[in-house]
């Protein structure tokens, strides 16, 4: 099944409104619709997992150790 567009536009417009880079809303439509094909394994949920992770942008103080 393919991904509602409208779902899509929501992950881009919430991205932006949360201040993330575009690449997030990007690798999360990218998994979403990946995972709707049914064709994904574990070893790539992961990794699509660990890419979304990676592109977010977390704030907050610079000094918290």
């Amino acid at each position: 099944m393919a991904l509602d567009p409208a779902l899509e536009s929501a992950i881009f417009e919430a991205a932006e409104k949360e201040g993330q880079p575009r690449t997030v809303a990007l690798r999360l439509v990218a998994w979403l619709k990946a995972l709707s094909t049914g064709e994904t394994s574990e070893e790539q949920d992961r990794e699509s997992h660990t890419l979304v992770l990676s592109a977010v942008e977390l704030k907050g103080d610079d000094d918290a150790d």
